[in-house]
Order: C-alpha cells, then sequence, then structure tokens
C-alpha cells in the first residue's frame, strides 16, 4: 500500500452494491498528487463507510491506495482501491 497526499479532482456518487454479507457502499474517486499540472492521478474505488464521505473537488486528503493487479482471459487489468482516507 502507498499512502499520498493528494487533491479531490471529482467523485461520484455511492452506489450500493451486493455482496455476499449484505448491501455495500461503493464510489470512485479521482485524486491527482500534488506537483503541478504533470502529477500523478488515480481513479480509484472507494468501498464500504468510507464510500459516504463527500469530498470537495479541490480538497486536500491524504489516501491509503491498494495496488492490485489481476487477469482475466488473458488480458490483465489493474484495481486501485482506497483503503483509508482522510481530509487534511
Amino acid at each position: 500500500m502507498n499512502n499520498i497526499i493528494a487533491r479531490v479532482v471529482a467523485q461520484s456518487q455511492p452506489v450500493n452494491v451486493a455482496t455476499k454479507s449484505g448491501d455495500m457502499a461503493k464510489c470512485t474517486v479521482r485524486l491527482k498528487e500534488i506537483g503541478g499540472e504533470f502529477a500523478d492521478e488515480f481513479l480509484a474505488v472507494i468501498l464500504g463507510q468510507l464510500a459516504t464521505i463527500d469530498l470537495a473537488e479541490g480538497q486536500l486528503v491524504s489516501a491509503s491506495i491498494r495496488f492490485h493487479i489481476h487477469e482475466n482471459n488473458g488480458n490483465t487489468y489493474q484495481d486501485v482501491t482506497i483503503r483509508d482516507i482522510v481530509k487534511l
């Protein structure tokens, strides 16, 4: 896991998804690291109670990001998940 300090570019509305243990909130958030126009950006998924946190555009946050790679039908995909996020 990587910890980054970034600004919120955009956040989707949370939706409920069905899981084995019941419904869970899920949203996506786009974060841009501090460092100017060419800084890294991440489009990540937030699951559970953290998905209901309202993040304003431009909000400075500290996020713990998990990168996961999986293969399906010969194609490789990378998932980016936010494990924890805190407004600064």
